[in-house]
C-alpha cells in the first residue's frame, strides 16, 4: 500500500518551451469565445476554457504543465471505464467493443466497472501482445478506425497505436491517490484510470460513492503557488478537466457504498465480493498505464 505523503507536486522538469504543445491545445477550426481571465493561455484554447471554469491559475500562469494527446469521446449508457480506456486507444477498440469482451468475461452487466481489478485486468489483456492473451487477439483482430484525431491512419498511424499495445505496463495502484509514487507516474508521462464521485460539474466531490464514475488523467499542472492539478478527461463531457490532486484524492478513498443509478432504475449491477469499497472494489484503487508513447506528450514551461 501506497503512504499518504504531503501534498507536493512533482519537482518541475528543465525549463523549456514546447512549440508543439500549442498544436495540441489549439485545434483549427474550434473557435472559443473570448475570456476574461486566464489570458496566460490565449494561444491554449482548450486548456484556457478548462482553467477558466475550474478558476485555476486566472490571473497568473502556471509554474509548469504537460499532457497527452487524448481525443474526448463521449460514452454510450454506463461505460465510463471502458470509454476511457477506447479514450487511451484512440478509439480502437470501442467502448461499445469492450463492453462485448467484459460481458463475455462476466466482468459487467450493462457496461458498469465497479471492480477496479477488472477494469486493470481489461487494460492488461487489452495491452499483451497477440500471443500472450485471447482477449488481445480478440481486440487485435478488430479493424482500425479510418482516421485518427481528424488525420488519416497512414501505416505508420496503425503501427504506432499497435507499438502502445506491445510496450505500455499496467499497474493496479491501492492507496491513497496522493502519494510520491502517482506523482511520479504523472511527471514520467504516465496516464491513470481514477473512479471517483462526480459533483453536478464533474469535479470531485465526496458523496461516499453513489456517484462513483471512472476518469482518464492525461496530464498535471503545477500553479504559481506550487498547487498540484490533475488534467482529466472522462466520458460525460468533452471538455478537458482541471481538478485538485488533494480533492481527487479525497474523492477516490470515499467509495465506500453503491447506490442503484436513478437513469437506471432497472438495471441489474454487477458489484464485486465486498462492494464498492471493498478489496475488489474501488476505494483507494486506481489503474497506473507507464511507458506510453512520448511523441504525444506536450510540455510547456511558462518562463
Amino acid at each position: 500500500m501506497s503512504q499518504t505523503l504531503p501534498v507536493s507536486p512533482p519537482p518541475s522538469p528543465p525549463l523549456h518551451q514546447s512549440t508543439t504543445a500549442k498544436k495540441y491545445l489549439s485545434p483549427a477550426p474550434v473557435s472559443y469565445p473570448q475570456l476574461s481571465s486566464c489570458t496566460w493561455a490565449l494561444e491554449f484554447p482548450e486548456l484556457q476554457k478548462a482553467c477558466f471554469l475550474a478558476r485555476v491559475c486566472e490571473d497568473r500562469p502556471p509554474r509548469y504543465y504537460q499532457l497527452r494527446d487524448v481525443t474526448a469521446i463521449l460514452q454510450e449508457g454506463p461505460t465510463c471505464g471502458l470509454t476511457a480506456l477506447s479514450m487511451l486507444l484512440n478509439g480502437t477498440p470501442t467502448a461499445g467493443e469492450l463492453l462485448r469482451i467484459a460481458k463475455e468475461l462476466r466482468y459487467t452487466n450493462n457496461g458498469e466497472m465497479f471492480s477496479a481489478q477488472n477494469l486493470f485486468q481489461l487494460i492488461c489483456d487489452t495491452l499483451k501482445t497477440k500471443k500472450n492473451s485471447t482477449t488481445a487477439e480478440a481486440i487485435s483482430a478488430i479493424k482500425p478506425h479510418p482516421t485518427t484525431n481528424g488525420i488519416l491512419a497512414t501505416e505508420a498511424n496503425v503501427n504506432e497505436r499497435r507499438n502502445v499495445l506491445a510496450a505500455a505496463e499496467c499497474e493496479l495502484h491501492q492507496g491513497p491517490l496522493d502519494c510520491a509514487k502517482v506523482k511520479s507516474a504523472l511527471q514520467e508521462g504516465a496516464c491513470i484510470f481514477v473512479p471517483y464521485d462526480p459533483d453536478h460539474n464533474h469535479s470531485p466531490c465526496l458523496k461516499y460513492g453513489h456517484k462513483a464514475h471512472w476518469a482518464l488523467i492525461i496530464g498535471y499542472l503545477i500553479s504559481d503557488n506550487n498547487e498540484l492539478f490533475v488534467l482529466a478527461r472522462h466520458g460525460k463531457a468533452k471538455n478537458l478537466a482541471v481538478w485538485s490532486m488533494a480533492a481527487l484524492s479525497d474523492s477516490n478513498a470515499n467509495l465506500i457504498e453503491f447506490e442503484q443509478p436513478k437513469g437506471y432504475p432497472d438495471c441489474d449491477f454487477l458489484l464485486p465480493l465486498g462492494g464498492i469499497g471493498g478489496d475488489l472494489g474501488l476505494r483507494e484503487r486506481a489503474i497506473i498505464v507507464n511507458k506510453l508513447p512520448q511523441a504525444h506528450l506536450y510540455k510547456y514551461t511558462m518562463n
